[in-house]
């Protein structure tokens, strides 16, 4: 779903997140990947960067304050 389609679903029982575009803000990104892992479970949250979102990627670590766990393929 876009973020705004995705606004206010609850989807019972989401173990994974696949992130194919980094979005342009960090509370986005927040947002999206809180759809999994909820009420104590764990959930999984995996994103496609192209070097063209680095920047967007560090944006959300600094608003995390931790660093995402990069892959390079």
């Amino acid at each position: 779903a876009t973020d705004v389609a995705a606004r206010g679903l609850d989807v019972p029982r989401i173990t994974h997140v696949f992130n194919v575009d980094m979005p342009y803000d960090p509370e986005s990104y927040v947002h999206r990947i809180g759809r999994t892992g909820r009420a104590g479970e764990k959930g999984i949250a995996v994103s496609l960067v192209a070097p063209s979102e680095s920047q967007r990627a560090r944006a959300i670590e600094e608003l995390q304050k931790a660093p995402l766990n990069w892959q390079q393929y």
